[in-house]
């Protein structure tokens, strides 16, 4: 049996600078609320209202709209703005990588690619109204194995040298576009689109102490035959000196 026309609609919003998307079958109402308000009134009666940005660990704004849910009784969804309705038949989906860590019960169900720009779909039933926790870091800074008995490429990040092995390289990346996952550790960038899929963006110097920072170039590496982009300040020119270089057991960062 076809899906409802519903189920193949998404509304697409955003809420504290984060893209996100909620199936039509979900949607009861949309409603235009005043700056001043903080609950939501319709037709007299107040609703219970979630400023999303807010649940999602996300800077917060004036949240102007806000998309009245299905359900008994209804829920009220406070958002920034509102950028239309996409049928998903003209537009791409995607389950989230396995290497982006959230919360359980996840707060998205999935991604929606459309015009090139990633929306997060929101599972509704695992928002609530309260602020979620994000996910933990899994595990620390892993132990430096050997030089590859290849050649390698070496990238740099943050204050340290990286090495990794040619034969796990795809592809350098200049000036990637990365989608933020709000509530992912602070070693996952976000979400890159790329080749026609979705890939993870990785900042293994924060294992190591270092503050998260924008990638201005991604190497996506095979990982088991799925590629996941790592973040690079620069690569090492083959001239240069690297000393003090930072050997990963790819597989088991890629596993954890």
């Amino acid at each position: 049996m076809d899906s409802l026309p519903s189920e193949r609609k998404a509304l697409l919003f955003s809420a504290g600078g984060v893209r996100l998307a909620l199936r039509v079958s979900h949607l009861r109402e949309l409603v235009a609320v005043p700056p001043d308000e903080g609950e939501v009134r319709v037709r007299g009666e107040s609703v219970a209202t979630a400023f999303v940005s807010t649940v999602l660990g996300l800077p917060s704004g004036p949240a102007p709209y806000a998309i009245l849910t299905e359900g008994t009784p209804p829920a009220a969804l406070r958002v920034d703005a509102l950028h239309g309705i996409v049928d998903l038949a003209e537009a791409e989906y995607f389950q989230l990588p396995a290497r982006t860590y959230l919360p359980q019960p996840p707060p998205f169900a999935g991604a929606v690619v459309s015009a090139g720009t990633i929306a997060l779909e929101l599972a509704v039933a695992s928002l609530g109204f309260a602020p979620i926790e994000p996910a933990d870091e899994h595990g620390g800074a892993p132990m430096d194995v050997d030089p590859p008995p290849e050649r390698e490429l070496r990238f740099a990040r943050g204050e340290r040298t990286f090495g990794v092995p040619l034969s796990l390289l795809v592809q350098v990346l200049d000036a990637p576009r990365v989608s933020a996952v709000p509530l992912t550790p602070r070693s996952h960038l976000g979400l890159l689109y790329h080749g026609r899929a979705l890939h993870p963006v990785l900042d293994v110097a924060v294992l190591y102490d270092e503050p998260p920072s924008p990638a201005g170039k991604v190497l996506l590496l095979d990982a088991g035959g799925a590629a996941v982009a790592v973040a690079a300040d620069r690569v090492i020119g083959v001239g240069e000196v690297g000393e003090g270089v930072v050997r990963l057991p790819w597989d088991a960062v890629f596993a954890a």
